[in-house]
């Protein structure tokens, strides 16, 4: 699943230089918080920013499903708030005690010892609502507010919201590394002003605990590899519309979670496909790395289609090595992966879009109430995001060309019939069987009989 995968020097090779810029006013000591904060894009795997507390540099993942800030290691001169927090994600925890510091703000953050899976001078910076968040509930506002809180608190005439553009490393045409801007828009990607205001689903107050930042997808809104609508159906209770799924965008997955049945209508019917577990990841779709698979989803009555070098990863891109089919050959993994943890019977949402599908949009998060209401004059406004596509298939496929298959542009062997429909929809078998049937016109002229037949035509899916 790669949740949270580490900030380390072990991708240091794979680094590249990205960008925060902040529009607003002097904090503390005169900082201006315009000034950028680096992050590094760890190879497509995670996307972190240095920040330093009180002198200490520590290196966190930009986490839009949490809302905590937690470092592993020391703090010097750290004020300690006699309060011991514990932080719990999908998968795994955090413990420790709740201290705060100077970061250009002072701020409040969890403390944790290192070990393996936390090492030193790492965390999570978490940019999530804050009502999921353990600090908040542990310490009066503005003391246990988040950071970005504490951003928007700094300047109350400012926009409430913040924007990510996550690069992709091995792309061969566009090979930028990406920024996040609070309260400022990129020049470049500005219409995404105009895009359609797709609103947060709010949960109820005795679930807000797992409040996400998490849409709905259109009806009919994800787009197979034979560009047929796959057949979904929510399984979040209260939905009161079970033909669109309600969809999380967290930047803290490297591989987006899905069903097993969207995952198989996916990957399943591509030659070679295999579902295993694979170590380090769990059990997820391999399949031969010169398969182009594209996907698209809907949202606001906008496509959305995703790089076929997102949908599928060489292994050793993720630190995995080589992983092997059942005949021995060499395989890439698919990144859209089956749930590799319990969602429990009551559900709140029905996917979980991470990285692999952030790379294709330029994200606003906008925060309207989910602030105090006298941050500033939006603050009444319900939260919403925007998205602005940044794929276009056709050169995306020219990427693929380039990078899986030698740049040479062989057709593709098709897909296999789809045997079982199961979370399928794929409407493309009963059409080719339609459409190899031969029109048989019998005629019969000075006693002959002529048979003429439709001459199949085979169309090449991507």
């Amino acid at each position: 699943m790669l949740k949270f995968p580490r900030c380390s020097a072990l991708f240091t090779a794979l680094m590249q230089v990205l960008s925060v810029s902040v529009l607003g006013v002097a904090l503390v000591a005169g900082l201006d918080i315009r000034a950028p904060l680096n992050l590094t894009n760890a190879g497509d795997l995670s996307y972190c920013a240095e920040l330093e507390l009180n002198g200490q540099v520590f290196k966190v993942l930009v986490d839009t499903g949490s809302a905590d800030l937690w470092v592993a290691g020391t703090v010097p001169n750290s004020i300690d708030t006699g309060l011991q927090g514990e932080v719990t994600y999908a998968v795994g925890n955090v413990k420790g005690p709740i201290k705060t510091g100077d970061l250009r703000l002072r701020n409040t953050f969890m403390l944790i010892e290192p070990d393996a899976e936390h090492p030193e001078g790492s965390g999570i910076l978490g940019l999530g609502p804050s009502v999921g968040s353990y600090l908040t509930d542990s310490l009066p506002s503005p003391a246990g507010s988040p950071m970005l809180y504490r951003l928007f608190l700094q300047n109350r005439t400012a926009p409430n919201y913040f924007t990510i553009l996550l690069g992709r490393d091995r792309d061969p045409t566009d090979h930028f590394p990406g920024s996040i801007t609070i309260s400022e828009i990129l020049p470049e990607y500005a219409k995404i002003l105009e895009e359609p205001r797709l609103e947060i689903i709010r949960l109820p107050e005795h679930r807000e605990d797992d409040q996400h930042l998490q849409i709905l997808l259109d009806a009919d809104g994800l787009i197979g590899p034979d560009n047929q609508p796959i057949r979904t159906t929510s399984s979040v209770p209260s939905s009161t519309d079970k033909t669109r799924l309600t969809v999380v965008l967290d930047s803290g997955f490297s591989l987006p979670q899905i069903s097993k049945a969207v995952a198989e209508a996916i990957y399943g019917r591509f030659h070679g496909a295999e579902y295993v577990s694979v170590s380090g990841i769990g059990s997820t779709y391999i399949l031969p790395c010169d398969s182009e698979v594209n996907v698209t989803f809907k949202f606001g009555g906008k496509s959305f289609p995703i790089h076929p070098l997102d949908m599928t990863m060489d292994p050793g891109a993720l630190g995995l090595g080589s992983v092997r089919n059942s005949k021995g050959d060499l395989a890439c993994v698919g990144t859209f992966q089956p749930f590799t943890y319990d969602r429990a019977s009551d559900p709140t949402y029905d996917m979980v879009l991470g990285m692999a599908f952030l790379r294709n949009v330029y994200t606003l998060f906008d925060y309207g109430d989910f602030l105090p209401q006298n941050s500033n004059s939006d603050a009444k406004d319900t939260p919403y995001i925007q998205l602005l596509s940044l794929t276009e298939p056709s050169e995306a496929h020219s990427d693929f060309v380039t990078a899986r298959l030698g740049g040479v542009d062989v057709p593709p062997r098709g897909l296999l019939n789809d045997k079982s429909g199961a979370g399928g929809g794929s409407k493309t078998h009963v059409a080719a069987i339609a459409a190899s049937i031969a029109v048989i016109g019998v005629l019969f002229i000075v006693g002959g009989i002529f048979v003429i037949k439709a001459r199949r035509r085979k169309v090449w899916i991507r």
